[in-house]
């Protein structure tokens, strides 16, 4: 699946890990994604439709291509699902 992520949204989901992260090149983003896919809790999810639900996949990021404001994403549809989500906590918890 090919989502978008803008530079503000990767400043969101940049505050879920404990350190600082830097994001200067379109590979900074596609390790960043596969560590929040390490933390993705694959069998609470309920996505049995992606696949078979008591294995993690062994990546969720593919490829990361830059935009003008952004980038543009390949990435398991699972994990799009799991930063949707993500994105929308941290949208209803500064509102």
């Amino acid at each position: 699946m090919r989502i978008k992520l803008k530079t503000e949204q990767l400043d969101e989901l940049k505050h879920q890990l404990p350190f600082e992260v830097v994001l200067e090149q379109a590979r900074d983003v596609r390790g960043f994604l596969e560590i929040l896919g390490h933390h993705m809790p694959w069998n609470d999810m309920g996505l049995t439709k992606f696949g078979d639900p008591v294995k993690k996949p062994n990546r969720v990021a593919f490829s990361v291509e830059p935009t003008d404001d952004g980038y543009i994403c390949d990435i398991h549809p699972a994990f799009a699902c799991y930063v949707s989500g993500m994105l929308d906590h941290n949208k209803n918890s500064h509102e």
